[in-house]
């Protein structure tokens, strides 16, 4: 029989600091029990330490410990309100978590306890903010969804297994802000994934602590999860009762807070009983079993033989590789003959085992891949852009292999801006360049940015943008979304507005009576601000004005139809065209002397006019609706006195204001619509 010792096994430094702690401080209390073993306990008591469980039961002067696993934030208080003398224990990684959920739950978020409800580190954790649920692998996380940003952190001891299932629970709910924090102990975690490894190789395991420890029924947990015959351990007098000849191999672990002493007295009532304790013969064995069938470890081989099928290759264990042959080459063709008996090869392990050949799949593309990452790494230590997509989301970003190099983009790295769901990005390229660089010897890791990259390009395009966009020059976009007030239209990227006063020579009221979201156009840019980032466009400053085709189909002298459209003090505005309105002065609206011009027309009225001037430049035309009718008056007045006159012919091409100004630079007795005239027509009789 052989039997195989965990290398992490016993106390962990918190609690052995917490213990040494208490045996020196003779007389003094912990609150509640220092560790969960029946044993230490019983040992501090005949010390002359007392566990308590409130701080009622002391009284001033007295000394209290705080042990490994922490207390609420309360009992700080409550203690030098006491009197009480106060020595912190606390685990460092439990002080890093009360200053997490301090921080955050400060901040509004809901505080998310990975772990058991009723272990005093998560009622110590619980102390140190506000709103909290604790929860664990099983738990319904939806009612969770009620709270706009959490914040998730895990027992100290909790397994890490199932707090990955956790996280991938919570990053599918519809969470507006979550931060996740792994605060498991990596003693913990490196406790845990020994244990498995152990109960892999092992016919039976031996997990030494006691029922009530959480670490260790965790402990004994993952074991029987990968061993049959799995034993949880209190003293060695339960040893006597096993029969161990079944069993060919025997691991053996301990929880962090089994003491010493324990795990001593069981090594050597095994070693009394079997061969020697974990013979460097055995555990090389053990080591080589793991490392050459575990999938995504290399491997070097020989060749023994290769067809069509792909390669066979020795890797040195009980089972030979088999490389397929759409797994040897990155490109190119597969060619047998080239891989003679005895090569020296290098690959991966992708499957422990085949279904047809009972060999190992092995991968030689995936090393020579590998080694291609490598080479790139070189070109990229001075900030050369490459490509890359990230596996797998992480805590805090993604990550990623190039060749033996494991890259890491952090979340604030991904692109400019907040990103809510990194998974978005798992199997997408990235174009990154490289922030930090490390090649330790037992680990390279790229810290690498895409943010930067953007950042970059998006200079170089602004730069370009703002040389070429200036007032008068003519360019296209995109419109993306409109307003009430106008368009926001893409111009190479950036954003411009297309004000809707800007959109049509006509007055209209929604964009879309001019342009189509998604649809592209010419604009033309009015106003650069580049300080403020602004660009205003013109539409209908690149549309033929209204004006220009209504007096190229009426020109001055011409008369045309129109309609009254709005009437003021001095004339009517009469619409030739869409767009285009000409003024009726009052002097211009009949022959006879008119005071209110509402007499002669109004709003909605369909009338003739001439028209007697235009200014292109103003955008003005000035019309007449009394050179279009017959003067009445002066007809009747030729008719009575049997006169023969000429009929006054309308004046071409003289606006309202020349008219007006010649005559009042004339006086004639005649001139109707003056009653001056008749009054000194009258005071000159009278002087006769």
């Amino acid at each position: 029989m052989k039997l195989l010792f965990a290398k992490d096994r016993g106390f962990c430094f918190g609690v052995r600091k917490a213990i040494e702690l208490a045996k020196r401080e003779k007389g003094a209390y912990t609150y509640g029990h220092i560790i969960h073993n029946e044993r230490v306990i019983a040992e501090l008591f005949d010390a002359g330490v007392q566990a308590v469980d409130s701080l009622q039961e002391l009284q001033r002067g007295d000394t209290l410990i705080l042990r490994s696993h922490g207390a609420p934030r309360e009992v700080y208080g409550q203690a030098e309100q006491a009197g009480i003398r106060l020595l912190d224990a606390t685990c460092p990684f439990v002080k890093k978590i009360h200053g997490i959920v301090s921080r955050l739950s400060a901040q509004g978020y809901h505080i998310v306890i990975a772990g058991k409800a009723s272990h005093p580190e998560v009622v110590g954790i619980q102390g140190w903010c506000g709103d909290s649920t604790v929860i664990d692998e099983n738990s319904d996380l939806q009612p969770l969804t009620a709270h706009a940003k959490i914040c998730v952190v895990a027992q100290t001891t909790f397994e890490s297994e199932k707090f990955s299932v956790i996280i991938k629970k919570i990053v599918k709910l519809p969470f507006k802000t979550v931060e996740i924090f792994n605060t498991i102990c990596y003693t913990t975690i490196r406790r845990q994934l020994e244990a498995k490894e152990l109960a892999e190789v092992c016919d039976a395991v031996l997990v030494i602590g006691s029922k009530t420890s959480s670490n260790t029924n965790k402990l004994r947990t993952i074991c029987a999860q990968y061993c049959e015959h799995c034993y949880l351990i209190e003293s060695v007098s339960q040893l006597q009762n096993f029969n161990f000849s079944p069993f060919a191999v025997i691991g053996v672990t301990a929880g962090a807070s089994t003491p010493s002493e324990l795990i001593m007295e069981v090594k050597e009532y095994m070693s009394q009983q079997f061969e020697e304790v974990q013979s460097e013969e055995f555990k090389s064995a053990v080591e080589e079993s793991l490392v050459n069938y575990k999938e995504g470890k290399r491997v070097k081989g020989t060749v023994i033989s290769a067809n069509e099928k792909g390669i066979l290759v020795s890797i040195g264990g009980k089972k030979d590789g088999l490389i397929p042959k759409d797994e040897v080459l990155m490109e190119g063709e597969y060619v047998p003959a080239e891989y003679a008996e005895g090569t020296e090869i290098e690959a991966i392990i992708i499957a422990k085992q085949d279904a047809e050949s009972g060999c190992v799949l092995l991968s030689k593309k995936r090393v020579d891949q590998i080694k291609e990452g490598d080479k790139i790494v070189e070109t990229i230590r001075d900030g050369a852009v490459f490509e890359l997509a990230p596996d797998k989301v992480t805590k805090g970003g993604l990550l990623g292999k190039l060749g033996t190099y494991t890259v890491f983009i952090p979340a604030s790295q991904v692109r400019e801006g907040f990103v809510k769901d990194l998974k978005q990005y798992v199997g997408k390229k990235l174009r990154l360049t490289a922030l930090e660089i490390e090649d330790d010897e037992k680990r390279h890791k790229i810290v690498a940015s895409q943010r930067k990259v953007l950042e970059e390009e998006r200079k170089v395009r602004e730069d370009i943008f703002w040389a070429n966009v200036q007032p008068n020059v003519i360019v296209n976009g995109k419109v993306k979304r409109v307003t009430n007030f106008g368009a926001f239209v893409s111009v190479d990227g950036f954003d411009c507005l297309a004000h809707i006063v800007d959109l049509s020579w006509n007055h209209i009221k929604k964009v879309e009576d001019v342009l189509t979201i998604g649809e592209s156009y010419d604009f033309l840019v009015l106003a650069v601000d580049r300080e403020k980032g602004r660009v205003s466009l013109g539409y209908k400053q690149l549309q033929p004005h209204p004006f220009a085709k209504c007096l190229e189909d009426h020109p001055v002298g011409s008369i045309c139809h129109g309609k009254v459209v709005s009437i003021v003090p001095f004339g009517a505005f009469v619409e030739l065209a869409p767009g285009v309105e000409g003024l009726v002065h009052v002097s211009e609206a009949a022959h006879s002397f008119v005071k209110n011009i509402n007499e002669i027309v109004k709003v909605g009225d369909e009338v003739d006019v001439m028209i007697l001037a235009a200014d292109e430049a103003a955008r003005k035309i000035t019309l007449s609706i009394k050179a279009c009718t017959a003067d009445e008056h002066k007809e009747g007045e030729a008719v009575a006195e049997g006169e023969t006159k000429t009929e006054r012919k309308p004046k071409r091409g003289k606006s309202v204001k020349q008219e007006e100004n010649e005559a009042g630079s004339q006086w004639n007795e005649e001139v109707s619509n003056n009653p001056f005239a008749d009054l000194l027509k009258d005071l000159g009789e009278d002087a006769k």
